[in-house]
């Protein structure tokens, strides 16, 4: 399959990110380019929703449920909105036409898609392919979970590891989302899997980018193309993600953040314009902390950290006020209160989301750590310098202004979290600040950019109002009724603005390929090498060859012993056959390690034959030592791996291709 026969699928995954949500949306009283922006995060919402719905009522997960969920949500927003319309107070209309809006946000959509597009496609390869690495190991095995099982709740996907859990989170919007592709287009959980990359990447990311910058400079053309162009322009995020882990959540909750912090911006009055009421503000901030929980809680541990410089701005901002007014001693007590109440539910929930993992360690210097925020490169990758100038931009347009300090503020608070990360030291402070990434310098580097992006956008906004207002005073230098000498346009300004955007994206586009262009190629040759069945790290393509028949070969209600460290464990994705281990982790229990040790030299009526009985074990695929992570755990299974080598093995040979073959257990 091509990438033209995958249009479908990724255009599948898109609608279904999209579509749904906005119609949510619509009912919650979002209108024009707010409904459209808060459109994702709806349908993430939704579809974590109807995951945990699903599996509390027995509601096999798919396109009805979906639907169900998104028909209640939506006729419950229109009776709340009912309800209490006379106390909603109405919302202006965007400063400019909205053919001038939409020609800004689609033409630095189309230029971000298109320099992710042409960097990604290429890189995976083909659309079957996949990261041949840890963690797709879970997410390739979960698709495959949630559409033999129907159950998509966030609450129980850990149990395919699990099973005796009563309840096992994992956060489950991506895989509940790929699932739902491979169900509609009938295509493999592979294919489905590169859809949701592709629209997640190359379409929800540079959209949340676009969306937020309109949110906070207003329908400006410039500032939007700018944001549109550069959210391709970073190697870090999103492609390092994609092979790093892959961290596929990751990547989907980072793309919906902008969107979420969009809602922020609207709660505190920070954007040049207000775009949804209050009560649609805070609906949406409820709908963006469950997409964003469901698709990775750090995502709302993200959300937290930046939202501290808008709260810390407005209770300074009312403290401020109120001393000036001597408004009294109760007045300003309870701005004082609100402060420290809002202080402490913060380090609740802060520490609530903090995980126990802590095996970093530091891997840079501190002057190095900082110019890598400064350059864009971050764990020493390619050097961003087109983004570094125009966010310096954006902060001299801030501190000219003396409005927007916030945006610096936040991206502090990002480049801190990674200096954390790769400079400091385990402990105590390392953990509270960055131990809900697992203390990862990859998704802390990932975080970097966002900002970059927004403080390149308000330096576009203020390059723009600085060259109008130098156009100004040449003018009021001219004497009275005479022009600057330019030509007078006369027609649509919604063409002039169409074809401003596309100069504008081109030209961008050219610079940012430029200048950005080794360290994307870079990231580029990783996620090939990553995405290839040469060497194939998990499955090499006789491997891969073998498994896809082993639907036809075992049984269905067989259990395939797997050693996972040499990628047995994805015979479940690939053909639907249960398997001994669906992950490298957690580690074999004890009754595992006895079938795996000497199940092919077993007794009749032995132990290990009564445990292989019972947990229907009676196939053995052997796909030999090529481990992909050579860990001493790989070695727990030698009765599955070089099969042939232990003396008095009882096998038959079932199936082979190439090196990797299948063998039933003849031993009990």
């Amino acid at each position: 399959m091509n990438w033209w026969q995958a249009f479908p699928a990724i255009a599948v995954a898109a609608l279904l990110m999209f579509l749904p949500g906005l119609v949510l949306a619509r009912a919650l009283g979002a209108k024009g380019f707010a409904s459209a922006a808060m459109s994702p995060l709806a349908s993430c919402g939704l579809i974590g929703l109807a995951g945990v719905v699903g599996g509390l009522v027995r509601l096999d997960w798919g396109l009805p449920s979906y639907l169900l969920v998104t028909a209640l949500c939506t006729g419950l927003a229109f009776l709340l909105r009912r309800l209490i319309k006379g106390r909603i107070a109405a919302v202006a209309p965007a400063s400019v036409a909205p053919t001038v809006q939409w020609a800004a946000i689609l033409g630095g959509l189309v230029a971000g898609s298109t320099l992710i597009v042409s960097r990604l496609l290429p890189a995976i390869g083909k659309p079957g392919n996949f990261a041949q690495v840890y963690d797709n190991i879970f997410h390739l095995n979960a698709i495959r979970y949630i559409i033999e099982t129907g159950n998509a709740s966030s609450l129980t996907l850990g149990k395919m590891l699990t099973p005796d859990a009563g309840i096992a989170i994992y956060p489950s919007v991506w895989h509940s989302l790929a699932a739902l592709v491979s169900q509609l287009t009938n295509n493999d959980v592979f294919v489905s899997q590169s859809a949701v990359i592709v629209a997640v990447s190359a379409l929800l990311w540079p959209f949340g980018c676009i969306m937020l910058v309109r949110g906070i400079v207003g329908p400006r053309v410039l500032p939007l193309v700018v944001a549109g162009v550069l959210s391709g322009g970073f190697w870090m995020f999103p492609f390092q993600l994609l092979q790093w882990g892959p961290l596929y959540p990751n990547t989907l909750a980072y793309s919906l953040l902008p969107l979420a912090l969009l809602v922020l911006v609207g709660l505190f009055n920070a954007g040049r314009e207000r775009f949804l009421d209050n009560l649609a503000l805070w609906s949406f901030l409820l709908v963006a902390v469950a997409a964003l929980f469901m698709s990775q809680p750090n995502g709302v541990t993200a959300l937290l950290a930046f939202s501290v410089p808008l709260i810390a701005g407005a209770w300074f901002s009312q403290l401020r006020a109120r001393i000036r007014a001597r408004a009294g001693f109760r007045p300003i007590a309870l701005v004082v209160l609100w402060g420290l109440a809002s202080a402490a539910a913060f380090l609740v929930v802060w520490q609530a989301l903090l995980l126990s993992y802590d095996n970093w360690k530091p891997s840079r210097t501190l002057p190095e750590a900082v110019g890598d925020v400064a350059t864009g490169t971050l764990l020493g990758g390619g050097e961003t310098m087109v983004a570094s100038v125009a966010a310096v931009l954006g902060i001299l347009t801030i501190i000219w202004r003396r409005r927007g300090g916030w945006i610096i503020a936040c991206g502090l608070i990002a480049a801190a979290l990674y200096i954390v990360a790769v400079y400091m030291y385990q402990g105590r402070f390392r953990h509270f600040t960055t131990g809900s990434w697992y203390q990862d310098p990859y998704r802390l580097a990932a975080l970097v950019p966002l900002f970059m992006i927004v403080l390149a956008g308000v330096g576009a906004d203020g390059l723009v109002s600085a060259v109008r207002g130098w156009l100004r005073r040449i003018a009021a230098k001219r004497s009275a009724g005479r022009r600057l000498g330019l030509p007078e346009f006369r027609g649509s300004a919604g063409l002039y603005a169409v074809a401003a955007a596309a100069v504008f994206a081109l030209a961008l586009s050219n610079v940012v390929e430029h200048y950005h262009g080794p360290g994307l190629a870079t990231v580029s040759t990783k996620i090939t090498k990553s995405y290839s069945f040469v060497p194939g790290w998990a499955v090499s393509d006789d491997e891969y060859a073998l498994m896809s028949r082993l639907d036809s070969t075992v049984p269905k209600d067989a259990v395939i012993g797997v050693n996972p460290f040499n990628g047995g464990a994805l015979a479940y994705a690939v053909s639907g056959r249960h398997v001994t281990q669906y992950h490298l982790s957690p580690e074999p229990d004890a009754g595992l390690r006895e079938i795996a040790k000497d199940i092919t030299t077993a007794q009749p009526g032995s132990e290990t034959c009564q445990l292989a009985a019972k947990d229907h074990v009676h196939y053995i695929l052997d796909l030999g030592s090529f481990y992909m992570l050579n860990f001493v755990a790989a070695r727990a299974y030698p009765s599955f791996v070089d099969v042939l080598k232990t003396p008095g093995a009882k096998v038959e040979l079932v199936d082979q291709q190439g090196a990797a073959k299948l063998y039933k257990i003849d031993a009990c």
